[in-house]
């Protein structure tokens, strides 16, 4: 006699962003020590109608052209947002302050403490798998997902040129939001620059 599992779960990708804008300082910045980088995508644009467990993401990069490079300690979050773009006076830990109506919940390391490496000749996705799988609900009151990378490094590459993400422009809307000095971790609660200028292209890889 045959079982069969009706829990059994089906894996999907979702590409969001297909510009041709490249930006160095996402998803994380190799030329500063320490930083804070998020991003936020939107439920329409994920096209999502019922709850899914994220369990990675890539990131479509360009190599420096120079060598290969890697970034220890690295730290990567998800959560959800009920605004469509980063709005003024929201926190490193994401907490808009003063509020301002402003929500973020549900924020959850996902991967942590991990090594984020690039071939110099990259040009193409590269994957991080979640060691937490993160459950998405679009039918929450904070519907957008938002991405928050945290960089621990403690050193720098001087190079001229560096790891570099394939983005798109998002019609003046702040979707890109950044923190990022040497020496040490920027505080959690200081103010990082919110930034309209592009967000990297991503592949959410989920299942339902």
């Amino acid at each position: 006699m045959a079982f069969f599992n009706k829990h059994i779960k089906t894996k999907f990708e979702k590409t969001i962003g297909t510009g041709t804008i490249l930006q160095e300082e996402y998803p994380v910045y190799f030329y500063y020590e320490y930083g804070y980088f998020a991003h936020i995508y939107t439920k329409e644009e994920l096209g999502i109608g019922a709850p899914i467990w994220i369990t990675g993401v890539r990131f479509d990069i360009v190599g420096d052209s120079v060598q290969d490079e890697a970034m220890t300690n690295q730290t990567l979050k998800l959560g959800q947002v009920n605004s469509n773009e980063f709005a003024t006076n929201v926190r490193n830990n994401m907490i808009q302050n003063p509020s301002a109506g402003w929500v973020c919940s549900n924020l959850t390391t996902v991967k942590s403490n991990f090594t984020f490496s690039v071939p110099e000749d990259n040009n193409g996705w590269i994957e991080i798998d979640f060691d937490t799988h993160f459950q998405f609900n679009p039918l929450s009151s904070e519907s957008n997902l938002l991405l928050l990378w945290e960089n621990r490094h403690d050193d720098y590459f001087s190079y001229s040129t560096r790891p570099a993400s394939k983005s798109s422009t998002s019609n003046g809307l702040f979707r890109s939001y950044y923190d990022y000095q040497d020496i040490t971790m920027p505080p959690e609660t200081d103010a990082g620059t919110r930034d309209s200028t592009g967000r990297p292209n991503i592949q959410l890889i989920f299942e339902v």
